[in-house]
């Protein structure tokens, strides 16, 4: 028996990267694009649905595009497994 996390409306896992995305005034298929995934794949991953400890190759990508580090995308991470 499977059981899940139920999200409460509105609620965000990653809500830093959305931060991060809309700071940029970019759009979620923008950022798949810069990733070279499908728009549907990275709202998962923003959404925590995809990627549950996020790759680093992930983490990497995204670093650049929103200049911050990886370390620093790390401890973000972290602080959404503690949630």
């Amino acid at each position: 028996q499977r059981i899940m996390r139920i999200k409460k409306a509105g609620e965000n896992v990653r809500e830093y990267l959305k931060k991060l995305r809309l700071k940029k005034k970019m759009t979620k298929q923008a950022v798949a694009d810069f990733l070279g995934i499908s728009q549907n794949y990275y709202t998962y991953i923003e959404n925590g649905e995809r990627q549950k400890s996020l790759d680093l190759a992930y983490a990497s990508k995204l670093a650049e595009l929103f200049n911050v580090s990886v370390d620093w995308i790390a401890k973000q991470e972290q602080k959404v497994k503690t949630k």
